[in-house]
C-alpha cells in the first residue's frame, strides 16, 4: 500500500501514531532541558529542589534550535501524513472519534495537538512521570498549559492561538476539559493548573461509552434507526420539517416547536427529520432535569457536550402542566443552547408539549429561526391506516414466531384474505369512532393483543379492542362528575315508534360523523355545532336515565351524569371555571355529558335587575358557548321543558319528548322488568296490572322489585298478591291510595 492509500481501520491505530509523535516531541523537549531524567541524580526530587541552574533557565524550547526546527518540520509531516490516513479511513468507514470530534467542534490543530498530550495522561502510567518531570513538580502528573505551550506550540503566534484556545471562551475549556477546582489551603499559578479531560470527552474519544452515563433516564437517545411509518401527504408538520431535511447547513439556527396531544406524532416526525439528516436525536425529558439553576446548568452542560460531539438533534418534551418551571429556567436554557448552536455542527433544536408556547415562552436563542406547527388528531383515514399498520406489526411478530417451528402457530394463519378485509371494515369503524392519536392506536392494540394472548387467541376480538380503545381516555371527569356504567339495552326501553326512532337517528348522527363532517366536507363550513347534543323531556320515570345509559352503550363511550353540586357556586366566576374543566377534561376523555334536571343550568335567562341577575345570565350564556363548542355528545333531560331557554333549544342536535305511558307501554314495561331467572306464579297477570296502575316506568321498576322482594320473603313464586302489595306501598308515596275495589280479589286486607 502507497504512503498516499494508507488508512487507518481502527481507533487505537490513529491514537498510537498521535501518541507516537507526542512521545518524539517529549523526548525532544527533555533533551533541550538537560537530558534524560533517568540520568539525572536530581531527577526524583525534581520540583521539591530548586537549583541554580533552574533558576536561570527560559522555561521554553528555544525556538530557533536545530534540534527543535527538526522536531517541529517532522511533526508537520507526520501530521499531513495521519490527516491522509484519517481521511481515507473515514472513507473506508472506520470509527475514528478523535477525526470526528475535530471535524464537528471544528478544532484547530493545535487543539487536536493539546487533546492528543491530555489524553496521554490517561492512556499509559508512563506519561505521569514525563509530566511531572516536565512540569517541574513531582505532584503534579498531569499536562498544564505551561506544558502546552512549551510542548506543542511551534513560534509566538502558536502560543497566542494556544491562550485562547485554553482561556475561557475557547471550546477546549468549556466543553472538553474539566473545570479546575483549586486545591485546599494551595495556590496554583495558571500555567501550573492540570488539564484534565472531561469525562465523557475522555469515554468518547476511546470508545467506551455509547452516551454519557451521568444523563441517567432524562435523556434518550435514537441512533438514526428509522422510526415507523407514517402517511406524510398534506401532514402541515411534515411540510414544515421538509425543507430541513434536505439542506446540509441552514442560513441560521432552526428551532423547531411542534405541540399537540399525547402520542400524535411530534416525537416521530422529529425523528424521521434526523434520520434523514443523518444525525442522532436526543430527547431530553424536561420533567427528569433538576430545578435548582446551578445543577440545571450543569446538566445541561453535559447535554449539549454530548449533542455536539454525536453531531445530534436536541428534542426537548415538555409535559402538560411544566410551563412555570420551563419558563423559571428560560435563562440557563437560552444560555445552554446558545452554546449548542456554537459548538454543534448542524445545530437543531426540537420542543415538544402538549400545548403551544409563544416565543417569548421558549428558550429561543439569538438569531434562531422559529418554525411552529400543531400535531393534532389525524383524519380518520390516517387513523383506520394506524389500526391495520398495528396489526401488521403484530402479525409479522406472529409469523416469526411460527417460521421458528410452532405449528399452532402456523395452523392460525389460515384463510387470512377474509380476516384482512373483515378487519379492514373494523379499522374503518374504529377509525371513525376513536379520535385517537397513532400512540393511543399503538397502545390499545397492545392491550387488547394481550388480553386475546392470555385466552390462548391470535387476535383480539372486536370486543376486546373496543375495551381497550376505552381504556385509553385520560381525564379527571370522575372529580366532577358520577360515572354510570351503561347495563341497559334497546330491548328495556319501551318508547313509542316515534321518539325511539329520534334516538337512534342521534346515535347514526355521531357514528357517520367523519363521513360528513370531514370526508364531505360539512367540517369546513361548520366551525363549530358539529357535536351530537340530545334534550330528553318528560315526566319523572319516563326513560330518560335509561336512554341515556343506551346510547352510551350503543356508541361503546362512558357516561357521566354531572353532579351540580360540584359545578353551581355561589362565588362569582368559579361556576364558569369548573364549567371550563368539565368541558377540557371532557375533550381528552370522549365521554358522554349527562346533565340531569338540566333546567336548573340551562333554564331561560331572566331580565336583569340587579347584579345577580347579571352573573346568572353570564353563566347561562357561557354554558351555552361551551355546549355549542363542544365535539363530543351531551345530553340534557328535565321534566320542564318550558323552563328551558330558547337558545339552547337552537343549539341541540335532537329533542325526544318521553311521553307518559299507555296501559300496553306499562305492561311492556312490566315485563321488561321481570329477569328470565324469576320464578313467576301462574296468577301473574301483568296487563291487569298495566291496565289498573296508572303510573311511569321508574314507579313500575320499584314496584317490580318490591313485589321480587315480598315473594323472596315467604319462599314463594312471584304473585299477583305480592304485586299489589307493592303498588300500594309506591302508590302510597305518590302520595295516592289504592282502590282495593280495582284490584279484587288479588287485594288482601
Amino acid at each position: 500500500m502507497t504512503e498516499e492509500n494508507v488508512q487507518y481501520g481502527d481507533a487505537a491505530e490513529h491514537l498510537a501514531d498521535e501518541l507516537s509523535c507526542l512521545d518524539i516531541g517529549m523526548r525532544t523537549l527533555l533533551a533541550l532541558a538537560g537530558g534524560d531524567p533517568l540520568a539525572d541524580p536530581l531527577a526524583g526530587a525534581r520540583g521539591l529542589v530548586v537549583t541554580e541552574d533552574e533558576l536561570l533557565e527560559d522555561g521554553r524550547p528555544p525556538d530557533d534550535s536545530r534540534e527543535w526546527r527538526a522536531y517541529a518540520a517532522y511533526r508537520r509531516e507526520e501530521e499531513r501524513r495521519i490527516g491522509r490516513a484519517v481521511r481515507n479511513g473515514l472513507k473506508a468507514g472506520a470509527d475514528l472519534p478523535l477525526a470526528r470530534m475535530a471535524v464537528l467542534l471544528g478544532l484547530s490543530v493545535w487543539e487536536c495537538r493539546c487533546l492528543v498530550l491530555c489524553l496521554a495522561a490517561e492512556w499509559d502510567r508512563k506519561y505521569e512521570k514525563w509530566f511531572a518531570y516536565l512540569n517541574d513538580d513531582a505532584t503534579c502528573r498531569y499536562p498544564t498549559p505551561d506544558l502546552a505551550y512549551r510542548l506543542l506550540c511551534d513560534g509566538e503566534e502558536e502560543r497566542r492561538i494556544a491562550r485562547r484556545s485554553l482561556g475561557g471562551e475557547g471550546v477546549l475549556r468549556r466543553l472538553l476539559l474539566e473545570p479546575t477546582a483549586p486545591e485546599a489551603g494551595y495556590s496554583r499559578s495558571r500555567l501550573k493548573e492540570p488539564l484534565r479531560l472531561d469525562a465523557r470527552t475522555l469515554s468518547f474519544l476511546l470508545g467506551s461509552e455509547r452516551i454519557d452515563s451521568r444523563l441517567g433516564e432524562a435523556v434518550r437517545p435514537f441512533d438514526g434507526e428509522e422510526p415507523p411509518p407514517f402517511p406524510e401527504e398534506g401532514d402541515p408538520a411534515f411540510g414544515l420539517l421538509r425543507p430541513l431535511a434536505e439542506a446540509r447547513r441552514l442560513p441560521g439556527f432552526p428551532f423547531v416547536h411542534l405541540w399537540g396531544p399525547e402520542g400524535g406524532g411530534k416525537l416521530l416526525r422529529l425523528r424521521k427529520l434526523a434520520a434523514a439528516r443523518g444525525q442522532r436525536l436526543l430527547l431530553v425529558r424536561l420533567a427528569l432535569l433538576p430545578a435548582e439553576p446551578d445543577r440545571l446548568a450543569a446538566e445541561l452542560l453535559r447535554i449539549v457536550r454530548e449533542a455536539a460531539f454525536t453531531d445530534a438533534m436536541l428534542v426537548v418534551e415538555e409535559e402538560k402542566g411544566q410551563a412555570a418551571e420551563s419558563v423559571a429556567a428560560r435563562h440557563e436554557w437560552t444560555a445552554a443552547l446558545e452554546d449548542y448552536a456554537v459548538f454543534a455542527w448542524r445545530p437543531l433544536v426540537g420542543w415538544i408539549g402538549p400545548e403551544r408556547r409563544r416565543r417569548e415562552g421558549l428558550p429561543v436563542p439569538a438569531g434562531a429561526f422559529l418554525l411552529e406547527a400543531e400535531v393534532g388528531v389525524p383524519e380518520a383515514g390516517d387513523r383506520a391506516a394506524a389500526w391495520k399498520a398495528a396489526r401488521e406489526a403484530h402479525k409479522a411478530a406472529w409469523s416469526d414466531a411460527a417460521e421458528g417451528g410452532d405449528a399452532e402457530l402456523r395452523a392460525a394463519g389460515t384463510d387470512e384474505e377474509r380476516a384482512d378485509r373483515e378487519f379492514e371494515r373494523l379499522a374503518a369503524e374504529l377509525g371513525d369512532k376513536y379520535r385517537f392519536t397513532p400512540g393511543q392506536i399503538g397502545q390499545a392494540w397492545r392491550e387488547a393483543a394481550g388480553i386475546a394472548a392470555s385466552r390462548g387467541e391470535r387476535e383480539p376480538s372486536r370486543g376486546e379492542l373496543e375495551a381497550a380503545a376505552r381504556k385509553q381516555f385520560r381525564h379527571r371527569l370522575g372529580q366532577l362528575a358520577d360515572r354510570i356504567e351503561p347495563r341497559r339495552s334497546w330491548d328495556d326501553l319501551v318508547l313509542a315508534e316515534e321518539p325511539l326512532s329520534l334516538i337512534r337517528e342521534a346515535c347514526d348522527r355521531y357514528v357517520h360523523r367523519e363521513t360528513v363532517l370531514n370526508r364531505w366536507g360539512f367540517g369546513r363550513k361548520l366551525p363549530y355545532g358539529t357535536g351530537v347534543h340530545l334534550l330528553f323531556s318528560g315526566p319523572p320515570g319516563t326513560g330518560k336515565t335509561m336512554a341515556a345509559e343506551i346510547v352510551a352503550g350503543e356508541l361503546g363511550l362512558e357516561l357521566y351524569r354531572i353532579d351540580l353540586s360540584r359545578i353551581v357556586s355561589k362565588y362569582i366566576g368559579e361556576t364558569e371555571q369548573r364549567l371550563k374543566e368539565l368541558f377540557d377534561e371532557a375533550e381528552q376523555s370522549g365521554a358522554i355529558l349527562f346533565f340531569d334536571e338540566g333546567d336548573a343550568l340551562f333554564g331561560k335567562r331572566t331580565e336583569v335587575k340587579d347584579a345577580h341577575d347579571r352573573y346568572a345570565n353570564m353563566e347561562g350564556a357561557y354554558l351555552l358557548q361551551r355546549i355549542e363548542a363542544y365535539g363530543g355528545v351531551t345530553i340534557l333531560a328535565t321534566n320542564l321543558l318550558q323552563n328551558m331557554d330558547e337558545a339552547l333549544l337552537r343549539r341541540m342536535s335532537v329533542v325526544v319528548k318521553f311521553p307518559f305511558p299507555d296501559a300496553a307501554d306499562r305492561e311492556r314495561i312490566f315485563r321488561a322488568h321481570l329477569p328470565a331467572e324469576a320464578p313467576l306464579s301462574d296468577d301473574l297477570d301483568l296487563a291487569f296490572l298495566a291496565s289498573r296502575l296508572d303510573v311511569s316506568g321508574g314507579h313500575i321498576k320499584n314496584i317490580a322489585l318490591a313485589a321480587a322482594f315480598l315473594a323472596a320473603g315467604e319462599g314463594a313464586p312471584i304473585g299477583m298478591s305480592h304485586f299489589v302489595r307493592a303498588a300500594g306501598q309506591e302508590l302510597r308515596k305518590m302520595g295516592k291510595i289504592l282502590v282495593k275495589e280495582a284490584f279484587a280479589p288479588y287485594h288482601q286486607a
